[in-house]
């Protein structure tokens, strides 16, 4: 049986957010049992009080002992704060978010300073500064406590913030951020709109973008924001906004252009809107038979690649992978020209891809089930009964 002191800093461990595992993983049932089993626990500290988001307990703590708005408790020697914009009650019950909110206030106003967080050694062989304005702003996704702390000075430029906050459509957190008092940095700007290109929500990049947004500035990545949305496989209506916004699709990052990824990533339908905007698509070598491959031109690919083995051995190397973006992507017209090329339709694409959890070694069969692609399930089935 837990000793009095190890209950509340068990209540403590289980209100806030992992910090060995991901900030969105665990539910609160440890919590709830608890206090179900003794309710006392709740107002044991000022800690427990904030991270339970109960702000007329966290008050009464502060009016005994002003110096409790800065000082550091409980388990993980967190502030009163810290403990409230990590807590996983904020995180799992939005609808409690002014409870949270009144907690900071009042902290604030006591002098709890809005740059307070830890540091997570937890998650990389470097230490990372988790700002409560990330807890705030990235995994509770809590718009009115991330506007709190942007209007008492807290900055979003940090590491976690732009990254994580791009996430889960918040479109209201994202907003409290582009109208923080300090602004977002061109480099903060870019790593949202590259997350949201992640997220597939094109109402987050055109938000992004009317608040200037530059979708040709990489930030810190090694590739621009309209890469990045080729390389997740986005909507050809992402594609079409961040070209209306002035993306450059000839622009070529680390070697690769837009239109040479996606012809690889068998995109029919973005390599037909970069022609029609008078993008010129690759002619020559492999990324010019990645193109006639897209545009299902059997014929061409055929004579291109008998006239030249070494270009022929390049491709039939990066076969499988191209077999499998197609498959994933449900492109048939591009998927029907490998499938006369391949070996066999059984080839398997070596590396996977993480993003889309597709395992390595799959073929282009198993990408087709796994990402719901029906009608390229089909195709393969029918290329594999006449063989």
């Amino acid at each position: 049986m837990l000793t009095h002191r190890a209950a509340v800093d068990a209540l403590l461990v289980a209100s806030a957010v992992p910090v060995s595992a991901s900030h969105r993983s665990e539910t609160l049932d440890e919590a709830r049992a608890l206090l179900q089993a003794d309710s006392s626990l709740a107002e044991q500290s000022i800690y427990t009080a904030a991270v339970l988001g109960n702000a007329p307990a966290v008050r009464r703590w502060i009016e005994r002992a002003p110096a409790l708005a800065t000082a550091r408790g409980g388990p993980y020697d967190w502030d009163a704060l810290t403990w409230c914009c990590f807590s996983r009650w904020l995180r799992d019950e939005p609808a409690r978010a002014e409870d949270f909110v009144a907690v900071a206030r009042t902290l604030i106003e006591a002098g709890a300073p809005v740059d307070t967080g830890f540091m997570d050694v937890a998650h990389g062989p470097t230490p990372q500064f988790e700002s409560a304005l990330y807890g705030a702003a990235g995994v509770a996704f809590c718009a009115s406590l991330t506007a709190l702390l942007l209007a008492h000075g807290a900055d979003p430029n940090d590491d976690e913030v732009p990254y994580h906050a791009a996430e889960h459509y918040a479109h209201d957190v994202v907003e409290a951020l582009l109208a923080a008092h300090v602004a977002l940095s061109r480099d903060s700007l870019a790593t949202l709109l590259l997350r949201k290109a992640d997220w597939h929500d094109l109402h987050g990049v055109q938000q992004l973008l009317q608040h200037g947004a530059d979708p040709n500035h990489p930030g810190p990545w090694p590739h621009s924001p309209l890469l990045q949305a080729i390389r997740r496989d986005n909507h050809v209506a992402i594609i079409e906004t961040l070209l209306d916004a002035g993306a450059d699709a000839a622009r070529a990052f680390n070697g690769v252009s837009a239109a040479s990824l996606a012809a690889w990533h068998g995109r029919t339908d973005v390599l037909q809107l970069f022609a029609a905007r008078g993008v010129a698509l690759p002619q020559d070598g492999l990324d010019g038979i990645a193109v006639d491959v897209t545009f299902g031109d059997v014929i061409g690919v055929r004579a291109r690649l008998a006239a030249d083995g070494e270009l022929r051995a390049a491709f039939m190397e990066r076969l499988p992978e191209f077999m499998g973006r197609c498959a994933g992507n449900g492109s048939l017209a591009p998927l029907s020209v490998l499938l006369q090329l391949a070996p066999s339709p059984d080839m398997r694409w070596t590396e996977g891809d993480g993003y889309w959890q597709i395992p390595p070694n799959s073929s282009a069969l198993e990408v087709a089930l796994l990402r719901k692609q029906a009608a390229a399930e089909r195709l393969i089935c029918e290329y594999e009964a006449t063989e």
